[in-house]
């Protein structure tokens, strides 16, 4: 039966909402030690040329085409005491941990051995990811029939991947010196394991704290991959969030993929590479909670237009910069700034959506749903590591020379400021054409009012 209508505790709701949220942290915990060193890893400790690593990211996501999309139509088809999603959650919180393990490690292979190593291990972390994200972001419907409640159960998740991306940003560096005793190839391996660790621990937590209590009712109706499909199509909200959810990542793991390469050469202070991944999560923490506050007044889409703004103007104080690192520092300030309007927004945008086309077509396909924003997801992060890595390779980066040449630099500047503000620009345009905001009291209503008869019928 549907409890959606039931009256919960406050420790209940702080239990669903802190509950949920940790496990955002263990997914950024993996997810930007990923996207943030392991282009680096693989140019100046493993030894793979950039454009073989460029090539790698795009391949690979052919593969997670097929699991994203399995996956999702598998937690569409759940049913457990358990839930739809926390069973898939569980089971791919150890996969994700050894997945983060094996992509930083480097067999005494020759260079075409490396480069098929990182292939295998790579799909794994994704697949890794794959099984606890898509359940995790099909989750949040089911954890309440309230959109406002979802926004601050978002903005709790997002608040927790912050400091889960604060984690590595401050101990991944440091740990990968205490951890290697001088060897980076083993620091950067003794660093996920203990990572690894954490994320077992923390996902573990996560599904036995959560309840999905709001969740659809079950259907006996046959289906397949040409009716899910078409039903998605004709969600023009979802189509518009898929859209943008390239552009979103595109702009943010462009600019994460070539961070530590910017402070390291342009700035000339690689550690100062672990301050501004700092800022980045720290400050959209408060502009989070501003954001939630404003949601009551403002639409999800208005905010989220402004954070992008607010994002483009700090990638041009970092253009203007001059590689000062102060001011450079300053630019980092204003992305991050941004990003905390964008994230939560996100997050319960996606959960409207979902709603959305429950209400438009009488099928729940949230899991679905989700792989497949979950593959543009993918798709943008190995477009903007692809990217990345070709204007590395178009610089002619020498990733054992201490100094870069002027081409280089310029490529690293192009990767960091320019493609972020390409990205962004491309988003707002995008969001312009979002209208849900206008109608989704409408749908939450009618949406309960069917669940509440089919609950009716079932009990």
């Amino acid at each position: 039966m549907n409890n959606s209508t039931q009256t919960y505790s406050k420790k209940f709701i702080w239990r669903q909402r802190i509950g949920f949220g940790i496990s955002d942290y263990a997914c950024n915990l993996a997810y930007l030690m990923v996207n943030t060193y392991l282009l680096i890893f693989y140019t100046d400790v493993a030894g793979i040329p950039a454009a073989s690593a460029s090539i790698m990211f795009l391949i690979t996501k052919f593969v997670d085409a097929f699991t994203d999309y399995l996956v999702g139509s598998l937690v569409d088809r759940t049913n457990t005491k358990m839930g739809r999603n926390r069973p898939w959650m569980l089971a791919g919180a150890p996969v994700l941990a050894i997945g983060m393990v094996l992509v930083f490690t480097t067999p005494d292979f020759s260079v075409a051995g490396k480069i098929a190593w990182a292939y295998a291990t790579y799909i794994i972390f994704s697949f890794g990811y794959t099984l606890v994200n898509i359940p995790m972001g099909s989750i949040l419907p089911t954890l309440s029939a309230d959109a406002t409640e979802r926004t601050k159960i978002a903005t709790t998740r997002t608040v927790f991947s912050n400091l889960g991306s604060l984690t590595s940003a401050s101990m991944a560096l440091w740990l990968i010196a205490k951890l290697g005793n001088g060897d980076q190839a083993t620091g950067y391996r003794n660093t996920n394991i203990v990572f690894g660790i954490m994320v077992i621990v923390i996902l573990l937590i996560c599904v036995a704290s959560i309840r999905e209590i709001n969740l659809p009712p079950r259907t006996t109706e046959k289906s397949s991959i040409v009716k899910d499909f078409g039903c998605l199509i004709k969600n023009k909200p979802y189509m518009l969030m898929i859209t943008y959810t390239f552009f979103f990542f595109l702009a943010y793991l462009g600019m994460f993929a070539s961070i530590a390469y910017y402070f390291k050469y342009n700035v000339g202070n690689e550690m100062l590479t672990s301050v501004a991944v700092t800022l980045l999560t720290v400050i959209p923490i408060f502009s989070m909670l501003i954001a939630a506050k404003m949601n009551a007044k403002i639409t999800k889409r208005n905010i989220t237009i402004l954070g992008i703004a607010i994002q483009i103007a700090g990638s041009v104080v970092a253009w203007i910069s001059g590689g000062n690192a102060a001011i450079v520092l300053i630019g980092v300030g204003l992305l991050g700034f941004g990003m905390g309007f964008r994230s939560n927004m996100y997050f319960s945008m996606l959960a409207d959506v979902a709603d959305y086309g429950e209400w438009q077509s009488g099928r729940n396909l949230a899991g679905t749903q989700m792989a497949v924003n979950g593959f543009s997801n993918k798709v943008s992060s190995a477009c903007a590591s692809a990217i990345v890595a070709g204007l590395l390779a178009w610089g002619a980066y020498d990733g054992t020379a201490a100094v870069q040449s002027a081409k280089a630099n310029t490529a690293i500047s192009i990767a960091f400021i320019a493609l972020p503000i390409v990205a962004n620009i491309a988003g707002i345009v995008v969001m312009w054409f979002y209208d849900l905001d206008k109608k989704y009291d409408k749908v939450e209503k009618e949406l309960k009012e069917r669940r509440a008869q089919v609950s009716s019928v079932e009990s």
